[in-house]
């Protein structure tokens, strides 16, 4: 990434190393004292056992599944803007999912002793374990592999300059010359890829929604308005990331690489909408909570107006009113301009984290079915400072990843690709790989819910947990599989020779 002044550049890696280290010494007094430090406390002593940490687990990995939904939709377009809509997004939640899982770990007491008990005796009733395992093999890795496989193409060209990124490069596109038949696989694959993730992604994002909005006793109309409205948050604030992360890409590595007008105006439609389903989905399920006949429902609804979080939720309504609002207005008048979208997203984003915080925290406080006095949490210095950390070493991550992977495209074909038939072999070894992949995944999965045995049992085969997380990592390597299977002999040189006489892709932008 080439930045517009070193000088720029030098400050904020150094206020990520700062922020990186103030973060890890907050984490180790906080492993060394105990929660303790922290703002959590126990149910029924007027405190939260659930916090800021988890609060930012359920910001990031919403905002994440967005953000890949987004590229995955953009992958369907062969439209420029939406494929520089895809090359910004998957990076980023990429990002997000790995803040989202070091948000877990550091809700943890015992991170160590945690991820040991989950990849041996967990059960899929477990929030870690619904966590762990999407974040990790659906959202994390296979984004991860589609990223790569998006951006093959770019890494073949970006490996034949000087870099000393050059061998990584050279690796992770290796076998790749552009042939008629690697064109045709590659678009296939970003297809069905793109599509079947899509339904995957809508799990994790299910299971995040049930977490934070059903609880014991609650009317269920009121948990599925909740659900709703965590839903459509978790859209804004994916939309608001994207639009300014491409705004960053653009002012620090040029225009190549950000988004057009026309590119800052589709996200602006689609974030207007979002952000209007999402206030409108938070009102209902307050009116829900208000007019409910579970005691501890309407006190919990009644807090949130109340001056216990009052301030907190009608600042979540006026951000998202106010960028509801600029976007129409913008719309109507003079048009959706990257700064107004921009101002929007961030807006946007501030409101998904505060509905995210009261959601989590307020029935903690005040809306328990037990004969708890009504309590108070607010975070530490310390959580603060854990958080701040996540945020930076993400952003660390991310200046040699544009570095291996830079965001300027290097080569861009939008017409399909006529071929024949894939040959039978790699059929027939993709079709093997998926249902290798999809046994271990049932497997591992019944045998988490302790098939064979009695529920509050061991599982019958230790490190079930393990089974199922592989499995779902081999089907997310299929799409790699079909792609990457070598070509019959022979077939390499003559597609090369039918490839001979096509026009050179241009230059990558320096980066």
């Amino acid at each position: 990434m080439k930045a517009r002044s070193p000088v720029l550049l030098a400050v904020a890696v150094t206020l990520m190393l700062a922020g990186l280290a103030v973060g890890g010494l907050a984490y180790f007094r906080q492993l060394a004292a105990g929660d303790v430090v922290t703002g959590m406390r126990s149910l029924g002593a007027g405190g939260a056992v659930w916090g800021l940490y988890v609060v930012m687990d359920g910001f990031f990995l919403g905002a994440g599944i967005a953000l890949m939904a987004c590229a995955c939709i953009a992958r369907f377009s062969r439209d420029r803007e939406m494929e520089s809509v895809a090359r910004i997004a998957m990076p980023i939640a990429l990002l997000c999912f790995l803040a989202a899982a070091l948000s877990v770990l550091a809700d943890q007491g015992r991170p160590g002793a945690a991820l040991v008990n989950l990849m041996s005796f967990a059960r899929p009733q477990s929030p870690l374990f619904a966590t762990f395992t999407s974040v990790g093999a659906i959202c994390l890795f296979a984004s991860l592999i589609h990223c790569v496989l998006a951006r093959r193409p770019d890494l073949a060209e970006y490996a034949k300059r000087p870099s000393s990124w050059r061998p990584l490069q050279r690796l992770l596109a290796a076998g790749y010359r552009g042939t008629p038949a690697q064109r045709r696989r590659r678009q296939q694959v970003g297809f069905w890829m793109s599509l079947l993730m899509l339904p995957a992604l809508a799990v994790p994002l299910a299971a995040l929604a049930i977490l934070f909005a059903v609880r014991p006793g609650r009317p269920w109309p009121l948990a599925a308005c909740e659900a709703v409205a965590f839903t459509f948050a978790s859209g804004a604030g994916g939309l608001g990331l994207l639009v300014v992360a491409a705004a960053l890409v653009g002012w620090l590595a040029g225009r190549e690489a950000g988004l057009g007008v026309r590119g800052f105006a589709r996200l602006g439609r689609g974030l207007l909408l979002v952000d209007a389903l999402a206030v409108l989905s938070v009102v209902v399920a307050e009116i829900a909570g208000l007019a409910a006949d579970e005691p501890a429902a309407a006190t919990c609804a009644r807090a949130l107006l109340g001056d216990a979080y009052g301030a907190l939720f009608w600042s979540e309504l006026g951000l998202f009113f106010l960028a509801g609002f600029m976007l129409w207005r913008a719309l109507w008048r003079t048009g959706l301009r990257p700064r107004v979208v921009v101002a929007a997203g961030v807006m946007s984003a501030a409101a998904v984290t505060l509905q995210r915080y009261l959601l989590l925290v307020v029935w903690q406080t005040h809306g328990l079915l037990l004969p708890y006095r009504p309590g108070s949490y607010s975070p530490s210095w310390v959580e603060v400072a854990v958080v701040a950390g996540i945020v930076a070493f993400g952003l660390l991550l991310l200046l040699p990843s544009v570095r291996l992977v830079p965001f300027a495209p290097a080569v861009y074909d939008q017409r399909p690709v006529a071929g024949k038939a894939a040959d039978l072999r790699r059929v027939l070894v993709t079709a093997a790989w998926f249902a290798v992949g999809l046994a271990a995944a049932v497997t591992g999965f019944l045998l988490s819910l302790r098939v064979g045995t009695e529920a509050f049992l061991d599982p019958v085969f230790p490190a079930s947990p393990v089974v199922f997380i592989a499995g779902l990592m081999l089907l997310a390597m299929t799409g790699a599989v079909y792609e990457l299977w070598p070509e019959p002999t022979g077939a390499n040189r003559k597609g090369a020779t039918a490839c001979d006489g096509a026009p050179a892709p241009a230059e990558p932008p320096p980066q």
